[in-house]
């Protein structure tokens, strides 16, 4: 059987070539196909991670900008000066006359 299987031999000028193997070269093939594949996988996921980290980061610059806002607002509607106001046009309330004011010891 090893009789009907015969490697190619060149011979000139002494220099002898052999028919290479293609397994190897196959194999080889298939290794640099899959790092290929691994390293464009893991790029795109990566680029796609710096995408949704900069969509996160946008949102928390709104919330923050909301927060702000917010504050701002409590302020403002908790302001003392606000507050009498109100009590005394809306539930007509006014400060206490003299003799109202009793102090217990």
């Amino acid at each position: 059987m090893s009789e009907a299987v015969q490697r190619t031999v060149i011979n000139i000028n002494g220099f002898v070539m052999h028919r290479p193997r293609l397994t190897p070269v196959f194999i080889a093939i298939v290794l640099v196909a899959v790092l290929s594949l691994v390293f464009v996988w893991s790029r795109l996921q990566a680029i796609n991670l710096e995408y949704d980290i900069s969509r996160i980061e946008s949102q928390i610059r709104s919330v923050k900008e909301e927060v702000k806002g917010l504050e701002l607002e409590a302020a403002h509607l908790g302001s003392l000066q606000r507050i009498e106001g109100l009590a005394r046009q809306k539930l007509g309330l006014r400060l206490p006359a003299p003799g109202q004011i009793i102090r217990v010891d």
